[in-house]
């Protein structure tokens, strides 16, 4: 008999969140389908088995309203009889929702239907939103009738128990990469310092720039290139304005994933300088760019932030320093860019390889399943 399992999440699939479509074409022991609200990049993620129905999320549209006044009259929004029918159809022996909005969103339906319900937390769902008027109760309500919360490491699953989940409940789980996909780090002539990440305060984007422009007083040939996008690009333009570094800082914008590992496995150093934001947003566990980074074996630069000590240990080709100590970050790139030596891929392929993680996590479905028949049977009364 196959086992069915129904990964949750948002969008399938921002540039930014590889790590679920690697979980998504990894399984061996069940087969995945994905449920989400918007479809993005199919041609760059290619999957068959993929449902969307769309939440309106705006009190601007006639769509929200009908969806708001179909619930009040009977408890159910079109988007809940929706969701429901397709997970009927598909009868899968466990959700697995990525990030904690999408956990809050399916807990009432899962538990409905007696389908015991994943929640993997990554950052800021965690860190902050548990915390907020507007969020509190929902998360209460997912972390009682959550079956299991995963975090990336030590650091993440502290913050989820501190945010209200069950110790008890919540277990670790290695983010998953595929470690044939990788080439090996092949850097080029010039000294390229590559930055890539979303343009938000914990990715320590200024930062960087900052610790580039310390770095290239000492290393004038040094180049950066910075991929990405987001809300803090202006600020990051206006301080290479400020620094005279216009015509040594490209940036290029969100690419495909492949494009970013060229550009990574040709880069002289990785540069990820990670801090927590001033709301208290944190890196989840650490991020995914710095498991791929080794893979290449491309020098890493970055910081003792949330669980990156734990997943990218200091050694050759890696070097981590203080939240925002920009000047230990300039020394840092300056050492990796005139004494190069590659980080080693040791740690990802003992922890982190495809096989191992997703073994490790169809074992905790498999868990989960003894106790389906009785979350069957209270759904159904």
């Amino acid at each position: 008999m196959t086992r069915r399992v129904v990964h949750a999440t948002a969008q399938f699939l921002p540039r930014s969140e590889t790590f679920v479509y690697t979980l998504v074409n990894g399984h061996r022991r069940y087969e995945a389908s994905v449920l989400c609200q918007v479809r993005l990049h199919a041609d760059e993620f290619p999957f068959t088995r993929v449902h969307v129905h769309a939440r309106p999320r705006s009190r601007r549209t006639v769509a929200w309203w009908v969806d708001a006044s179909v619930e009040r009259a009977t408890g159910r929004s079109p988007w809940r009889r929706a969701v429901e029918a397709t997970l009927t159809a598909l009868a899968p022996d466990v959700v697995h929702a990525h990030f904690g909005p999408n956990g809050c969103e399916m807990v009432e339906v899962t538990r409905a239907l007696g389908i015991p319900l994943v929640t993997s937390l990554y950052g800021v769902d965690a860190a902050v939103l548990p915390y907020l008027p507007q969020w509190r109760a929902r998360y209460a309500t997912l972390f009682r009738e959550g079956e299991l919360f995963l975090a990336e490491g030590p650091e993440m699953r502290r913050k989820i128990i501190a945010a209200g989940a069950p110790a008890d409940r919540t277990v670790i789980q290695p983010i998953a990469i595929d470690l044939d996909r990788y080439p090996r780090w092949a850097p080029g002539d010039s000294s390229t310092v590559l930055f890539a990440g979303r343009f938000v305060e914990k990715k320590g984007l200024l930062d960087a720039i900052a610790a580039f422009d310390r770095a290239r007083a000492r290393v004038p040939a040094a180049r950066m290139v910075i991929v990405g996008e987001g809300p803090d690009e202006a600020a990051a333009r206006a301080l290479i304005g400020r620094l005279g570094a216009s015509g040594v800082v490209t940036f290029v914008g969100t690419t495909p994933h492949a494009d970013l590992i060229r550009r990574l496995a040709a880069a002289s150093v990785l540069l990820h300088p990670s801090a927590t934001a001033a709301d208290g947003d944190s890196e989840g566990g650490a991020p995914t760019i710095l498991l791929e980074a080794q893979a290449i074996g491309t020098p890493i630069v970055s910081t003792r932030h949330a669980d990156i000590p734990h997943v990218v240990p200091e050694g050759a080709g890696v070097r981590l320093c203080g939240e925002h100590d920009v000047d230990a970050l300039g020394d840092a790139v300056v050492a990796a860019l005139e004494s190069p030596a590659a980080s080693s891929p040791a740690y990802v392929t003992a922890h982190h390889a495809v096989g191992t993680a997703i073994d490790r996590l169809e074992n905790l479905y498999g868990a989960l399943a003894d106790r389906t028949p009785a979350l069957r049977a209270e759904g159904n009364h």
